[in-house]
């Protein structure tokens, strides 16, 4: 697709028109790959696939800036080239934080449901490893490791998401990450009223339980699932418990 920067992104079309599409947004540092098993699923039964890797993520050419309004004018553009309605929007971290902002940006009449996962209505993140990324890329990886996985996380898992963060280097995981630090739409939580489902990871150390739970404290229409014994690829670590709770959330 041509748009102002070039974006990698897969799109399979829903079996038929009573089928939502569901979007999926990845989050820092990581690109489409990442939500293979919730793809193989949803097309399995139907379901329209929108999946895109951000500017200077997987395929996608690198962006001119990085900010999440950027990123969220990317989806932006990307949903009206398709021209498709019932969506559903599905965030991972930074993802969610992008999709949140997309709500605040695009007509609501366009999105049925949101999905929030290991995410927050502010970002924090810690100044080591803006730190480590800059002097030891390797390094960086392996303490973001530490806090990303719940300990039935199985080394397959790990070392996919691993190879796609080498692969989309320091730089962008940088990016993304001053992107998330900048986050901040607590005081904007009042106006999206749109049907949402928030997941979380029970251990999930980089973005905690907290995060999620005010999020649902201040959405009006929310619901909060925490998935035990995962973290912060809640979605990765628990496939199958996932896919089962957006697909309820999005067939009722």
């Amino acid at each position: 697709m041509k748009m102002d920067t070039e974006i990698d992104y897969d799109y399979n079309p829903a079996a038929n028109s009573d089928f939502p599409t569901i979007v999926f947004i990845h989050g820092a540092g990581g690109d489409k790959r990442q939500w293979k098993r919730q793809k193989d699923y949803f097309q399995s039964l139907g379901f329209g696939l929108v999946i895109p890797s951000l500017p200077g993520h997987g395929e996608s050419q690198l962006p001119d800036s990085v900010s999440i309004k950027d990123y969220s004018n990317v989806i932006i553009r990307l949903l009206d080239y398709i021209k498709l309605s019932k969506l559903t929007l599905i965030g991972h971290s930074m993802g969610g934080a992008i999709a949140l902002q997309v709500l605040l940006e695009y007509s609501p009449s366009m999105i049925d449901n949101l999905v929030l996962i290991g995410t927050g209505a502010k970002l924090n993140v810690a100044p080591i490893f803006f730190e480590l990324i800059e002097n030891d890329f390797k390094e960086a990886l392996r303490l973001m490791g530490e806090y990303s996985y719940g300990k039935k996380a199985t080394l397959q898992i790990k070392r996919e998401n691993e190879k796609i963060l080498r692969h989309n280097g320091a730089q962008i995981l940088t990016h993304d990450f001053e992107a998330c630090r900048q986050f901040d739409i607590r005081t904007e939580l009042g106006k999206i009223q749109i049907s949402t489902l928030i997941i979380c990871g029970q251990d999930d150390k980089m973005t905690p339980v907290k995060f999620s739970t005010y999020l649902h404290t201040h959405l009006a229409n929310s619901q909060l699932e925490l998935i035990p014994d995962t973290g912060h690829f809640v979605f990765q670590e628990a496939p199958e418990k996932v896919n089962n709770c957006i697909h309820d959330f999005i067939s009722v």
